[in-house]
């Protein structure tokens, strides 16, 4: 009966797990293909976006650069002399006419794109003799794309591609291998039309530094005006093919193909724009593999689930039935026997965490019965500390009745500066044997530093000069007894006195978000790193006030010291609020 049992069991774990992990994949696999799909077509999309847009900035650049070129020669004092000659009818010499055309023939040569340069007259004459020639003259005379810049009113323009020198109207984009510039030149005074200049440009040179951004991105790209006439293109795909029949915003329809479209107009001019092509097909072929390697996973994932689920829902039972008899055993107040994992599965873990649970209940048992003990020990180790103390506080109570004695003798005889001498070291000696407390105010605190510096006072004169920056809600912020008295006394002993004149302390109490930060800063001689062990009035040493520091408010509460020879020393800690 008890078998029967445990197959139910087996069988239900088997079919509840194995559906819900085949809803949760099959869920899982849709979105992941869904969520791959939209992020592949993003990616294109950036980056097609990031391409377009850096074709676009390298076009501006290469116009501007033809521009810039354009303006050379239009500001040259040769071309300029000679332009405005020939538009008042002045004749030319000889050698003007050699200067000048030498003068063109050399911005020829300096420029990547630059393959001839045509000066016209305000009436369209050719000036250079030998363009006035054929074939030359055919590209001036009845040339269209002049004409309509004439009459446009620009002041310069680029045209279609043609087929300089030659003048072949009908000629395929292959021959058509040159792009002009037309340019008007005004007088520099009164900026009246002197004359043009046509400049003829390499079309590959203009564009050639380009196709590399278009390859691995683009199926074709191509450059067209904003009448759709084509200026350059890189890719198989023929344009005069596309006419872009529109299916929507970003598709178009080549030759029954769909292409997904991309475009920016060229800041530089324009006139132009760039046209990215990316075809369709390829995208979802690329989206199609991603989907079937997801789908071929989640059916393998689904089998060997199915497979698992089977093996481990059998073993689910005995050890969930051994962790419930040692529970049982535990509450009945007796020591279960440690688990043996079985399984490598979460019941492993399992069992050895509650292994571990038992085994630390024990020790924390043995803990805390040792603790006892050592508490009892501590205490005993307490009071005999105290008994100590007390012992040791008789002399110099007795020092302090005495010294009582004698400040009423200096008050009685009018002695005012011993008076004033025995206040401060009574005072300074009545905060040392202090045991009641471990924490003072930091009120009391520097009352106590300017007690120690009265008395040095009358041993060493007016050599230091102590500075107080303390806000006033500080003061009665506690801080550890004598942890600025030792500080002082080292920047008497180590900076000021072997300085050989006056100098200062100083003592900056800053307050911080959840703490205070107390610096003492002396223009001494500095110290060195040995002289941090020195024990001064109280027997404490630098590095005792760092440990005590450490011990009342743990290890990242230290003293710091910066300390630079002939300029001074820094010491400073941080201690928290406590009122």
């Amino acid at each position: 009966m008890k078998v029967k049992k445990i197959t139910k069991i087996r069988n239900r774990i088997t079919i509840y797990f194995s559906i819900i992990i085949l809803g949760l994949t099959l869920a899982v696999t849709s979105s992941i293909s869904s969520i791959f799909s939209k992020e592949i077509i993003k990616q294109y999309n950036n980056v097609a976006t990031e391409k377009i847009t850096v074709i676009s900035k390298i076009l501006n650049e290469n116009l501007d650069s033809i521009r810039h070129d354009s303006y050379m020669i239009e500001n040259d004092k040769n071309i300029y002399d000679y332009m405005s000659k020939v538009n008042r009818n002045n004749s030319a010499t000889p050698e003007t006419n050699a200067e000048f055309f030498n003068t063109l023939s050399e911005y020829c040569k300096w420029s990547n794109y630059i393959i001839s340069i045509i000066p016209l007259t305000t009436d369209k004459k050719i000036m250079d003799p030998l363009y006035s020639q054929y074939p030359y003259n055919e590209l001036i005379y009845g040339n269209k794309e002049l004409d309509n810049f004439i009459e446009s009113g620009y002041s310069n323009k680029f045209s279609s591609p043609n087929t300089f020198p030659f003048n072949y109207e009908n000629a395929d984009y292959e021959k058509r291998t040159t792009i002009t510039y037309f340019s008007r030149y005004l007088d520099k005074e009164n900026y009246s039309l002197i004359g043009y200049l046509m400049i003829n440009i390499k079309k590959k040179n203009l564009f050639m530094n380009i196709d590399d951004y278009c390859h691995g991105v683009f199926d074709s790209t191509f450059i067209v005006d904003k009448n759709g006439n084509l200026i350059y293109k890189i890719g198989n795909i023929d344009y005069d093919n596309i006419m872009l029949e529109k299916v929507n915003n970003d598709t178009v329809n080549v030759n029954n193909v769909k292409y997904m479209e991309f475009n920016s107009v060229i800041e530089a001019y324009p006139e132009w724009r760039v046209i990215g092509l990316i075809s369709l097909d390829s995208l979802t072929r690329n989206l199609d593999s991603i989907r079937w390697l997801i789908y071929c996973i989640g059916i393998f994932s689904i089998a060997v689930v199915l497979f698992i689920s089977h093996f481990t829902s059998k073993k689910i039972t005995d050890p969930i039935y051994d962790i419930t008899k040692a529970m049982n055993k535990f509450e009945n107040g007796e020591w279960p026997d440690k688990l043996e994992a079985k399984t490598e599965d979460e019941l492993k873990y399992l069992i050895i965490s509650f292994n571990k649970m038992i085994y630390n209940i024990k020790n924390l048992i043995e803990q805390i019965y040792k603790e006892e003990e050592e508490n009892k020990k501590l205490e005993v180790e307490s009071m005999k500390t105290q008994l100590d103390l007390l012992q040791s506080q008789i002399n110099p109570h007795f020092i302090h009745n005495t010294l009582n004695t004698i400040n009423y003798l200096a008050i009685k005889n009018n002695q005012n500066e011993i008076r004033e001498l025995i206040q401060s070291f009574n005072g300074l000696l009545r905060q040392s044997i202090s045991t009641s407390k471990k924490l003072i105010t930091l009120k009391d605190e520097l009352t106590c530093t300017q007690n120690y510096l009265k008395i040095q006072k009358y041993r060493y004169g007016d050599i230091v000069k102590l500075v107080c920056n303390i806000p006033e809600e500080l003061n009665n912020c506690l801080v550890p007894k004598l942890i600025l008295q030792p500080l002082i006394e080292n920047s008497l002993y180590h900076g000021i006195v072997p300085k050989g004149c006056a100098g200062t302390i100083k003592i900056d109490i800053l307050p911080q978000k959840n703490f205070i930060k107390i610096k003492v800063i002396d223009d001494g001689v500095g110290i060195s790193k040995r002289k941090s062990t020195h024990k001064g009035f109280n027997g404490i040493s630098l590095d005792n006030i760092s440990e005590r520091l450490r011990l009342y408010f743990g290890s990242e509460y230290d003293l710091k010291v910066y300390s630079k020879a002939g300029i001074g020393t820094c010491i400073e800690f941080n201690i928290p609020y406590i009122y």
